[in-house]
C-alpha cells in the first residue's frame, strides 16, 4: 500500500523479443518468460522506452532505456 505503480514498455516486448510475431502479435506468458530467461529479468519502463509501433514499422530494438528488474 502506497507504492506506486510502474507502466512497463510494451515497445521492448515488440522490439527486442524476436521469439513472438512483432506487430502480429504474441502471447503474455511467453512475454514473460523471455523477460526473464533471455532478458536477465530486466525490462524498461513506458516512461524510457513509449510504444511506437503503431504505424506496423517496428523500431530496432534500443538497450537504452530505464531498467526495472523482475524476480
Amino acid at each position: 500500500s502506497g507504492h506506486e505503480l510502474t507502466s512497463l514498455s510494451e515497445q521492448m516486448l515488440v522490439s527486442c523479443d524476436t521469439t513472438e510475431d512483432n506487430c502480429g502479435g504474441g502471447f503474455a506468458d511467453r512475454a514473460f518468460k523471455w523477460i526473464v530467461s533471455s532478458n536477465k529479468g530486466n525490462v524498461f519502463t513506458e516512461q524510457s522506452y513509449p510504444y511506437a509501433s503503431g504505424g506496423g514499422n517496428v523500431p530496432a530494438c534500443d538497450k537504452s532505456g530505464k531498467v526495472v528488474g523482475a524476480k
